[in-house]
């Protein structure tokens, strides 16, 4: 079982394991650590991944980017039509379910597909090559997401894992994922079992990704990490400041060349991947160069571009990170002078701007003492932290004792319906901002049947109006779900108990935020007050002296029979009675039935693939074997065919040459092609058999030759070693090896008699064969030990070496018996103890 963690991101996703060594961050199929988080429809089949990123230019409408951003918005989101759609190369349409879809070409007509489905895609293609590099299949991940991410958001990033056949075990918010992975490898931590008044180390963690900016601080203590605040700006990113230099020289390139870039969204996507390599180096280097060739009408463009202009033309994105950051401190109750370090994530963070920002926000400076540090990985730390997520909550790793308690960013309220047999009202912010996540909440409603004998309860639950005012995406809006209690009525009472209030029940509801940060209603349960008539129970009176016992003891029997003999006496006690109710809910998340649905299509699809694929692999495999091996019948192969059968044979790979290049060649199934190898095999192989078996011949029979030769070199030379080995047996295994040296030399002769393309006389295979055996044969007799030496003379040495030790013994034997009287003398035993 593996444990995987997954930072699923706008333009790259990275993947972590979790192994027995730590965490490591796996390679995708090309040997990346990053793969790019891109879906790709072609004719025929789809490309995932880095498959796409090579497809990108080429199949550029086709190409679907922007996966996490796109994810479960409105299709009417302003921000979908003013900010993401300039960042989508296909066309974008309003789904079923009001939220943007892609509509690409594939399979030779144009299909439509929601972004859940696209992100299945692209999930399954990551779980793929997973797999492979861990050799056993994905089950347990952790997926990470941005903190802003909505219920609605979450719950499609699940939905999308549950078509690919993952088992998501929890969405992880990216910067509490890093605040994870920061925290469990520290062994310098505050530990408040020693005390409990040592105060916890404070982190604010800066995220500056491909399309959003992230801030959060945490405060960390031995085994514990607390969120205290988050805050972000959700459009400020990485792409961001390429934008500023795509705008720039998209201006001079049209006034410079006759240019209309804006017209043509191929050319000025080329030139958005131009700047972004701008930016990389200029975080590097004081000066570059932008060249791009063939940008448009094959003209190649070219412009210097320094650090100095470049900061200027961020400087108005970079004043943007200091709101955040105040903001963040507002929200967790923290000073400046409170914060002991400053975690730079994301690749934008590398930018000197950034850096010097950020820098002097902390009250130091880039080039003196800051607070800023680079501890984790930046662009893996969130990966190995979900990660290590994983690996706490799977049962496959025993994992340090570590517990995360995140942060709502958003508050929710919880609201009932509102008819006339229910009081009107909500329960306002049920989960407020900053409360502790996962968690749960009781609320107890009170319906009023009136002449209604069963009723429904529905109750809603939205974010609030402040949300909007936390960066809550306006266009997703505040709805989270709604969710249904049915069946609400009188318990039945029982035998003796009379209903406190005809009119009114107790509904309990368990409300909770789960980990992935989503909402719902877990149970639901109706409880009711009874009166009932209950026995009273009288004290006992407390026993005298312990003098007096066996006087009361004897009195006891006639008190019982007294008391026995009196009326029981009830008093009346309220009992409540409890009824578990079936909640439904209607939330976001898909519904199972679709579901399955999709994960039908998603294997048909996938199945599809991975026929295309098998399909030109075999088609190669048919052209290559064509091009070889009429390449070597000309040349090295040209003796092992007589000359008829050859010119035939050519004559037939020429013909499949052609018949490749035809339709019916290029269209054609998996198993027209592997037959047609298979016939052209059936001819060629035999051939290639012979021209091997020619090549190695010589050195095989040489080594053979070589092992005869020194086997009866030993026998002839009379070698004492093999003297205890009766003649015969030698005799023997000589003959066997004199024989076995014959045989290879005649069936050479015969071989080398024969023309080179008639079927061969003797393989090499044979010959090894024929050594390994006469190995045996001959190894069972010459590596026999020596017998052991006689019986008798052993016997006479034991005699000897018997006599002169008695001898010895004699003579010191008075010594001995002193030495055993001498207690400050070891005894045998002592020494043996």
């Amino acid at each position: 079982m593996s444990v995987v963690g997954i930072d699923f991101g706008n333009l790259n996703t990275v993947v972590a394991v979790a192994r027995n060594r730590g965490i490591d961050v796996i390679t995708n199929d090309v040997s990346n650590r990053a793969t790019p988080s891109l879906v790709c429809f072609g004719e025929k089949q789809r490309y995932l991944g880095e498959a796409a990123k090579t497809q990108e230019i080429s199949n550029f409408k086709s190409t679907i980017s922007t996966l996490k951003r796109l994810l479960a918005r409105p299709f009417d989101d302003p921000e979908v039509a003013n900010l993401e759609s300039k960042y989508v190369n296909c066309k974008l349409f309003k789904g079923e379910d009001g939220n943007v879809a892609a509509e690409v070409f594939y399979q030779f007509e144009q299909q439509k597909y929601s972004f859940v489905q696209l992100v299945a895609m692209f999930f399954n293609k990551v779980k793929d090559f997973t797999s492979k590099e861990l050799g056993t299949p994905v089950s347990d991940v952790v997926i990470s997401c941005p903190g802003w991410f909505t219920d609605k958001q979450r719950r499609a990033l699940l939905d999308a894992a549950e078509i690919a056949n993952l088992k998501c075990l929890r969405v992880l918010n990216d910067l509490t994922a890093a605040a994870l992975g920061y925290g469990i490898t520290k062994t310098d931590l505050p530990d408040h079992s020693l005390n409990d008044q040592a105060k916890p180390r404070v982190v604010c963690f800066v995220d500056i990704g491909h399309s959003s900016y992230q801030v959060s601080i945490a405060s960390f203590v031995k085994g514990k990490l607390v969120v205290k605040g988050t805050a972000d700006d959700r459009n400020l990113g990485g792409r961001d400041f390429d934008e500023v230099l795509v705008e720039k020289y998209m201006t001079e390139f049209n006034e410079k060349y006759k240019f209309d870039l804006h017209s043509n969204a191929k050319a000025k996507f080329r030139l958005r991947m131009g700047c972004e390599k701008v930016k990389k180096t200029l975080s590097a280097n004081a000066a570059t160069v932008l060249n791009i060739e063939c940008l448009l009408d094959d003209k190649d463009v070219h412009a210097k571009v320094n650090r100095e202009e470049y900061e200027e033309l961020i400087a108005p994105l970079v004043a943007r990170l200091t709101g955040p950051l105040q903001k963040v401190l507002d929200n967790s109750g923290f000073t400046i002078n409170d914060i002991d370090a400053v975690e730079l994530i994301g690749g934008s963070t590398r930018i000197p701007l950034v850096k010097k920002t950020l820098a002097e926000f902390f009250g130091g400076s880039l080039d003196g003492e800051n607070k800023l540090s680079t501890t984790l990985n930046q662009d893996e730390a969130v990966a190995r932290g979900c990660a290590l997520q994983c690996a706490i909550l799977s049962p496959v790793f025993k994992v340090r004792d570590f517990s995360v308690i995140d942060y709502n960013n958003y508050p929710i309220n919880l609201y009932w319906n509102t008819e006339e047999t229910l009081p009107k009202g909500g329960v306002s912010e049920i989960f407020p901002v900053a409360h502790s996540i996962p968690s749960s909440r009781n609320v107890t409603l009170n319906p009023v049947f009136g002449d209604k004998k069963n009723m429904t309860v529905t109750v809603s639950a939205t974010y609030t109006d402040e949300a909007f005012n936390r960066g809550l995406p306006v266009g997703v809006g505040k709805h989270i779900g709604e969710f249904t209690v049915e069946g609400i009525t009188h318990i039945k009472a029982k035998e003796g108990e009379e209903r406190v209030s005809e009119d009114k029940v107790n509904l309990k509801l368990r409300t909770k935020l789960d980990g992935n940060g989503c909402f719902s209603v877990d149970s639901a349960q109706l409880a009711e007050d009874f009166m009932v008539q209950v026995p009273v129970e009288k004290k006992e009176e407390k026993k005298e002296e312990k003098k007096e016992e066996k006087k009361e003891d004897d009195k006891m029997e006639e008190t019982n029979g007294s008391e026995a003999a009196k009326p029981v006496e009830y008093k009346t006690k309220k009992v409540t009675r409890k009824l578990e109710l079936k909640v439904t809910q209607f939330t976001h998340s898909l519904p199972p039935a679709q579901i399955s649905k999709l994960q039908a299509l998603e294997l048909e699809m996938e199945a599809s693939d991975k026929l295309i694929v098998d399909t030109a692999e075999k088609r190669n495999a048919l052209e290559e074997y064509v091009y070889e091996t009429r390449s070597k019948l000309e040349m090295s192969w040209t003796e092992f065919m007589n000359d008829d059968d050859r010119v035939k044979f050519l004559k037939d790979l020429a013909d499949m040459e052609n018949w490749l290049y035809t339709e019916e060649g290029e269209t054609a199934t998996k198993s027209v092609y592997s037959e047609k190898l298979n016939k052209l095999k059936a001819i060629g192989d035999p051939v290639q058999v012979r021209a091997r078996e020619s090549e190695m011949r010589n050195s095989t029979a040489k080594s053979f030759r070589e092992y005869c030769n020194s086997v009866l070199l030993k026998l002839d030379a009379g070698d004492d070693k093999y003297e205890h080995i009766p003649a015969k047996e030698l005799a023997t295994v000589k003959e066997e090896v004199q024989s076995k040296l014959n045989w290879l030399n005649d069936q050479i002769a015969k071989q080398n008699d024969k023309p080179k393309f008639e079927s061969l006389v003797i393989t090499c295979d044979e010959i090894n064969n024929a050594k390994t055996s006469l190995m045996y044969k001959v190894n069972a007799v010459l590596n026999k030990p020596k017998p052991a030496p006689a019986p008798a003379k052993e016997e006479a040495k034991k005699e000897e070496a018997k006599k002169d030790d008695t001898g010895k013994e004699s003579s010191d034997a008075p010594k001995e018996d002193v030495k055993m009287d001498d207690a400050s003398t070891p005894t045998v035993d002592m020494e043996i103890d």
